[in-house]
């Protein structure tokens, strides 16, 4: 009989301590159970295309970020991926989609994050973060000790011309961690800020809103009870309901 680890053990209110390194190794090495209030984004909203850019090394770091190595799907707490659903079917009647970059982020790559801001590696610096050190990446709150992605209501997402698949032209790319990423940044043109607000308003439509210093980031605004989360990305975990 197969053993699987169940979730309780990594589900932790915030402020908790991490979970314990042998059994992280026990959860790598066995499926394990989704939360029951998890879901895979694409089984609740299938037209959303997803690129996960921790999983490769197209981010700030540059390299594949802790917790990100094991999966490609992307994760959401259900009510997130459900609002998600409801903006994809709505602007797919404009011919427009959602392309989500990051969706549920587990703990442990805040720490990741923070660990790499504390070395003198710098070689993304010219596409990432070009005006800023890495302690005022920090200060200025483009990256934070903890993080909306790690409860499950957070969301990294642009749109996308269905017709021919590119994204619409938003002044900056993902990650672009500069004062140029503010959703109404007057270092842009008038249609690219007018493409940031065209997301806006779809996100604002299905109750997300949007952090203003980054034109891609998102969080559900009636969130309730959230807990923090550290299990790893895994493209074939169990629902909870399957013991």
């Amino acid at each position: 009989m197969r053993t699987y680890l169940l979730l309780f053990s990594i589900l932790l209110p915030v402020g908790c301590q991490s979970v314990p390194e042998a059994h992280m190794k026990l959860i790598q090495e066995h499926p394990v159970y989704m939360p029951a209030e998890m879901c895979y984004l694409d089984e609740v909203a299938p037209l959303v295309r997803v690129d996960l850019k921790y999983c490769g090394s197209d981010n700030f770091v540059g390299r594949p970020i802790d917790g990100y190595t094991g999966g490609k799907r992307a994760i959401l707490r259900k009510d997130t991926a459900a609002a998600l659903k409801k903006a994809s079917e709505q602007l797919a009647r404009e011919g427009l989609g959602l392309l989500v970059w990051d969706a549920y982020r587990p703990a442990r790559a805040l720490k990741d994050f923070y660990a790499w801001s504390e070395t003198p590696d710098d070689s993304t610096k010219a596409e990432f973060y070009p005006n800023l050190t890495k302690r005022e990446i920090y200060e200025n709150r483009y990256i934070g000790l903890v993080s909306e992605h790690s409860w499950g209501v957070a969301v990294d997402l642009t749109l996308v011309d269905l017709s021919t698949g590119k994204e619409l032209d938003m002044g900056g790319r993902h990650d672009l961690l500069d004062a140029s990423s503010a959703t109404r940044s007057p270092l842009i043109s008038a249609q690219q800020r007018q493409n940031r607000l065209k997301l806006r308003d779809a996100m604002a439509a299905v109750g997300l809103r949007n952090y203003s210093k980054e034109w891609w980031h998102y969080f559900l605004i009636e969130r309730g009870t959230c807990y923090r989360y550290d299990f790893p990305l895994h493209d074939h975990m169990l629902p909870r309901e399957a013991d």
